[in-house]
């Protein structure tokens, strides 16, 4: 019992702490509770938070409490929970719906994958994203450590919005991030497929699933396994097919993740609205042209940077040859 009123201490200081410091609060007075006056059928609702640690530290000093306490004090949290805006610390504002991210898409669909909404950018403008919040506890798992097969673009004559990362049948894969799952069924040509919305506005996709682990709804964490690697749907192997993507527009998964080393390339990224789509640039990160007689090696002595950061951050190999022109990221160390 007392571990159980512990906990909901925590609820209440978490909620005391989220009132304005300028808002005056409600003031109505303290209920204390004692071993003769077990009140059940008191209203909390119109306690503040100081008040409703001191009913918990009023419970706590008791022998025992009733069965009908503890229901009294389980259904408030749930309710307060419920009731109260919920804070998003990846976007920094309110959102009053349930589902992540609503207030950018305003539909939670769990049948279509994609659906596309008119963005709140015009072309060349941007938008800072928080990718991973450690302080809050908000971070990033690689979905699988394998070998990548395939790369985001151009494929036989189709683009190819995604990664595909080899791996076995029933290897595990999980979430990328925090989030809710909004699509988990069996399609044509992904097969078992899960898309999870995130807090910041991405969605991720996984793909060819052998077995689902997760339902439409389900909140998971960053690192849950969510499905068991396959060949379901239109695939010639076993494979992960991941995707990323802003409004149902798809994004290099690359331009956020180092696969190599399993971590992010930056905890925020700026996400710039392109003609048909998004481009996602790490913070921190600049473009460097090429220009005649450049290397890696003295790209990399100009911004105070190594060859691997530059061969990370791009994605590509030391000994690939450089064009005059080429875009390259680059970020000093």
């Amino acid at each position: 019992m007392r571990s159980y009123l512990f906990l909901f201490l925590i609820f209440a200081g978490c909620f005391l702490s989220g009132q304005s410091s300028f808002e005056p609060k409600r003031m109505v007075p303290a209920i204390v509770v004692t071993s003769e006056n077990d009140s059940d059928e008191q209203s909390f609702n119109n306690l503040n938070g100081e008040q409703i640690i001191e009913l918990i530290d009023s419970l706590l000093e008791l022998d025992s409490v009733s069965d009908r306490m503890i229901q009294t004090l389980s259904d408030y949290a749930e309710n307060k929970r419920l009731k109260e805006d919920i804070f998003v610390s990846l976007t920094g504002f309110y959102d009053s719906s349930i589902y992540p991210s609503h207030s950018m898409y305003d539909k939670w669909d769990t049948y279509q994958l994609f659906n596309d909404v008119t963005s709140d950018l015009n072309e060349g403008e941007s938008r800072l994203l928080t990718l991973e919040d450690t302080s809050n506890e908000c971070r990033f798992y690689n979905p699988f450590k394998g070998l990548i097969t395939s790369n985001f673009g151009w494929r036989d004559g189709r683009s190819h919005n995604g990664i595909d990362i080899d791996l076995q049948v029933w290897d595990p894969v999980v979430a990328a991030f925090d989030g809710m799952v909004r699509v988990a069924r069996n399609h044509p040509g992904y097969g078992r497929v899960v898309i999870i919305r995130h807090y910041n506005g991405l969605e991720t996709l996984y793909a060819h699933f052998h077995r689902l682990k997760v339902k439409p709804g389900d909140i998971v964490e960053a690192g849950q396994v969510i499905g068991l690697g396959g060949s379901s749907g239109r695939s010639t192997g076993s494979h992960l097919h991941f995707e990323v993507r802003f409004k149902g527009k798809p994004i290099n998964p690359r331009s956020i993740i180092d696969f190599n080393n399993n971590n992010l390339k930056s905890s925020s990224i700026n996400l710039i609205k392109t003609k048909y789509s998004y481009a996602a640039v790490p913070e921190g990160v600049y473009f460097h042209k090429v220009v005649r007689g450049e290397s890696l090696f003295k790209i990399a002595s100009i911004y105070g940077t190594t060859i691997d950061n530059l061969c990370s951050l791009n994605g590509i190999r030391r000994n690939k040859p450089l064009k005059v022109g080429q875009k390259l990221m680059v970020s000093r160390q």
